[in-house]
């Protein structure tokens, strides 16, 4: 029976409450803004200082206390400053902050800068805490004051954090322009008072000489030059001080900052160091942090709030659409977000949206002041890049082949060559990963690695500038095509389940590779071979039917003479169950033409699963000829001595099906189940899926709805394990169904829209139909006629136009119009669309299902009725007279009579 319904899991109506937990609980882990955390500390050192006696002796409403506690926009900008210095203020009233370095801290907190002696309120606080406290020393600090907010980074921060109190060397990894800089500072501000002699922080990205390192360390210490070597006075002045010091940009002098590091940590038990870098370090008792690109919901707000400095007459929303397209595109860098809003002076947002396939020549103009290599996404990447040895430029732009990750066999197989020998690949991808180019992924089954989407396309940039394009794409091809193979082997063995997730997680570079082959400069041949083996893990499950339909056509029609018998055989039966009629009389003849080819290949998997097909076509046409039967049972025989236990319980479903036409009910069900309990045990996820829906389409024919109910939750939880969205539909359709035939037809109206709304985002055209009908059933049963028959005129036009004026396709169609036809009161045409659909199924050798004919009972009882019986048996005459046009345009009616539901 079915297909599926909205891609966003989290809104489908089935696991709604599911849904709200997630939210409660993520709502419940929030990490409190660092301004809240500071401000609760000092009032916690003045015992009856509440949240709301605070408020009050500041003169705020309460409401605005907490908002500046969750960091708000009451926190920031010029009447943000008014705020907390009044606060401090307060809170000295109260000798809950004593110092001048608290109030700075509480500063710096809310991203704003320390106190100015030049503004006189702020110049009488300065004067005011020095006095409270005359013999304390004020610890300093020169991190620089934000320019801009911060925005989200919540769980880094409080990570980094963490890490600050169990080590003493931590450092900062990532790409360039992930935010390195700015989470060193802001974590390090939020730490501030942590450290009795301060927070001190050196930029080295203007260095080019290491020996110079010290003396940027110095500097920023405020030593005075003397004879003595800038190191040794760093050391000496560093051994008994408890002070945090940030490194910031340290890969281009690595080894020198390491050298410098090691010896500090060494000679000052009291200074923790916190270094910025695309590469670690590798010193001796060094922690790690890789700092991710931005969630979407923060690199949202930072597009916005960026935004707002050059176009501040527009507000834009955090949550619009193209700006979460164009962050999801920027891989959620800090940096090329806020490039690209910068573009708002100038563009619109869906121009820059349809600009960032050439985002190195978009995003220019970085802000005066910055880094050079900060002002364009080309010199952020090309500083990186330049720092390559010449091998690794050569591994790293090969690299950009890959769509969507990829496993150490294939970057073996597609970037070695007589230049990088294939052992070399490991050792150069180690080190790629180290200085933050690579992003490494999953570690199992196996290991995978990736490039940020920006850096991708500098790789392949650099990789056509090299002349290399056209041999590493074929290599890359040819790699996919071997991997495909494996695919097709392995979803027939006992490991099905992780050879169906390898086909899903590997889908964008099978998809590229098959693009690439079945273009006319491609190569066609490796197509087909290509689409030869994944017609059957596509045909088992997959969520791209909409692709894999293009593919076997393509294929179909690339086909050429010299190719292999064994790839031909393979994209025939691929584009023939592509059609998915095996009761219509041109399919036979396609699986017969594709089992000789099978045969002519001495294939004996292709020939038993094509068998089976070939056996099924040919009982549904021919239901009392044995020879259909007979096919079936030997392509049943054949897999089971092949070992081939997918494809026997593949055939015997297919038999039991047959039994269940043949209303031999029993025979059917224990069949069944007794499959079912072999794919149990064997871990068939994908046949024990298509069982469980079948067996409870033959419930529902039984009128046993609670238990096909209880089955097709099972097989849509199965489904959506194994990521097939068609076998997902197809329960949930049995879902719908049992409810709606318990009774329940306004519940049962909700879950058909929505899965309707899935299909249509997930499944390929012809694929609609199931979902199409079902809702069109309920819409009806619920009265609201206009609307179903304008579902049923859209299915019928979809059918059409993929099957043109052939019977075998419509008899559900037209009875379904026929009780449209009769809830509104047009009693002929309800005849005679009855009438068509009997004639349609004696021509297939088919029956309406018990619980069809039930469903349809009483509209036809109200026909009949509303024109007595000679009537009705006239129209149904003249409706079982029609030539199929004839039926396909009376389908169509749309008699406005009746329509009240409106």
């Amino acid at each position: 029976m079915g297909r599926r319904c909205c891609p966003r899991r989290q809104h489908r109506g089935w696991h709604t409450d599911r849904f709200v937990c997630v939210i409660k609980d993520k709502v419940k882990t929030q990490t409190q803004h660092p301004f809240g955390e500071l401000l609760a500390q000092y009032r916690a050192r003045k015992p009856g200082l509440t949240q709301t006696r605070l408020a009050e002796l500041a003169g705020y409403d309460q409401a605005i206390l907490v908002r500046m506690g969750q960091g708000k926009k009451d926190l920031t900008g010029p009447s943000g400053r008014e705020r907390v210095v009044r606060l401090i203020e307060t809170l000295a009233d109260q000798t809950a902050l004593t110092t001048l370095d608290e109030a700075n801290a509480l500063l710096l907190a809310a991203d704003l800068s320390p106190l100015f002696e030049r503004q006189p309120n702020e110049a009488r606080l300065i004067e005011r805490l020095a006095r409270l406290q005359p013999g304390h020393r004020v610890r300093r600090t020169n991190l620089p004051a934000p320019l801009t907010s911060f925005v989200g980074r919540a769980e880094e921060i409080a990570g980094v954090q963490r890490l600050l109190n169990t080590t003493r060397l931590l450092t900062l990894t990532g790409a360039g322009g992930s935010g390195k800089t700015r989470l060193a500072q802001r974590a390090a501000a939020d730490v501030l008072l942590h450290y009795s002699e301060g927070v001190w922080y050196a930029e080295l990205a203007a260095l080019t000489d290491p020996i110079l390192i010290a003396d940027a360390v110095a500097r920023v210490l405020g030593l005075v030059a003397t004879d003595r070597p800038a190191h040794d006075q760093v050391l000496g002045y560093l051994r008994e001080r408890h002070v945090l010091l940030v490194l910031d940009n340290c890969e281009h002098l690595i080894d020198g900052v390491a050298e410098f590091a090691f010896a500090l940590l060494r000679a000052c038990p009291r200074v923790t160091i916190l270094t910025t870098s695309r590469e670690a370090l590798n010193v001796e008792g060094e922690a790690l942090w890789r700092v991710p690109p931005m969630q979407p919901d923060e690199a949202g707000q930072l597009f916005v709030e960026r935004a707002v400095a050059v176009r501040s007459e527009a507000p834009l929303s955090v949550h619009d659409e193209t700006i979460a397209h164009i962050c999801q595109r920027l891989d959620g860098m800090p940096l090329a977000i806020e490039l690209a809003a910068a573009r708002l002076q100038s563009l619109g947002l869906s121009d820059i949206a349809a600009r960032l396939d050439d985002r190195f020549s978009l995003l220019t103009g970085g802000r005066r002041g910055a880094l050079p290599r900060h002002q364009t996404l080309r010199a952020l990447i090309d500083w990186s890049y330049d720092a390559l040895s010449e091998p690794e430029k050569v591994v790293f732009r090969r690299l950009g082949v890959f769509v969507g990750g990829w496993a150490l066999e294939q970057a073996e197989q597609v970037v070695s060559d007589s230049v990088i020998h294939p052992a070399a690949v490991l050792p150069f991808l180690t080190q790629l990963v180290g200085k933050s180019m690579v992003i490494i992924g999953e570690r199992d089954h196996p290991t995978r690695y990736s490039l940020l989407e920006t850096i991708r396309e500098y790789a392949l940039e650099k990789m056509r500038e090299s002349g290399e394009a056209d041999a590493i794409t074929r290599r890359h091809a040819e790699a996919f095509a071997q991997l495909a193979e494996r695919i097709y082997l392995g979803v027939q063995g006992s490991d099905q389940r992780q050879w169906f997730t390898r086909l899903e997680r590997d889908y964008p570079n099978l998809s590229t590779s098959l693009n690439w082959s079945l273009e006319a400069a491609g190569d066609p041949a490796l197509g087909c071979r290509m689409v030869s083996v994944l017609q059957l893990p596509w045909r088992s499950a997959t969520s791209h039917q909409n692709d894999v339909w293009r593919w076997v056509h393509l294929a179909f029609d690339a086909l050429t003479d010299d190719m292999p018998a064994s790839t031909h055989g393979g994209v025939w039966l691929g584009q023939t169950l592509a059609k998915v009629a095996l009761a219509a009389p041109e399919t036979l003849p396609r699986l017969q033409r594709s089992l000789a080819y099978y045969e002519a290949a001495g294939d004996l998997h292709g020939i038993a699963d094509t068998k089976g097909q070939v056996g099924i076509s040919m009982h549904m046409l021919q239901p009392n000829d044995p020879a259909g039967m007979h096919m079936l049972e030997d392509a049943i025989a054949l897999s089971r001595s092949l070992g081939n236990t997918v494809i026997e319980h593949n055939q015997i479903k297919g038999l039991a099906w047959l039994y269940h036409t043949k209303n031999e009910f029993d025979k059917a069900e224990s069949l069944r189940l007794k499959v079912i309990a072999a794919c149990r045990h064997t871990g068939d996820l994908v046949n024990l899926t298509s069982l469980l829906s079948e067996h409870a389409n033959q419930l529902l024919e039984l009128a046993r709805f609670e238990e096909a109910l209880k089955c097709g939750e099972e097989a849509a939880q199965l489904a959506e394990q194994i990521n097939d969205p068609r076998a997902e539909v197809n329960a949930r359709g049995i879902i719908t169904e049992s409810i709606r035939y318990l009774g329940d037809i306004p519940r049962a109206v909700i879950l058909n829209e929505s899965l309707l709304m899935f299909a249509r985002e997930r499944l390929a055209p012809l694929d609609l139909w199931l979902p199409i009908l079902l809702t069109a059933k309920s819409l009806n049963d619920a009265g609201n006629y206009t609307r179903a028959q304008g579902l049923l005129d859209e299915l019928m036009m979809l059918l059409v136009g993929i099957f043109g004026a052939k019977f075998g396709y419509y008899s559900n169609l037209f009875d379904a119009a026929a009780c449209v036809a009769s809830g509104r009161g047009d009693a002929i045409r309800a005849a005679k669309l009855l009438a068509i659909s009997d004639v349609e199924l004696t021509m297939m050798n088919g029956r309406r299902f018990s619980n069809n004919d039930m469903e349809i009972a009483p509209y036809i009882a109200k026909a009949r009725a509303a024109l007595g019986e000679e009537a009705y048996a006239a129209a149904y005459a003249e409706g079982r007279a029609m030539t199929l046009d004839q039926a396909i345009d009376c389908a169509l009616d749309q008699d406005p009579k009746g329509r009240k539901d409106l």
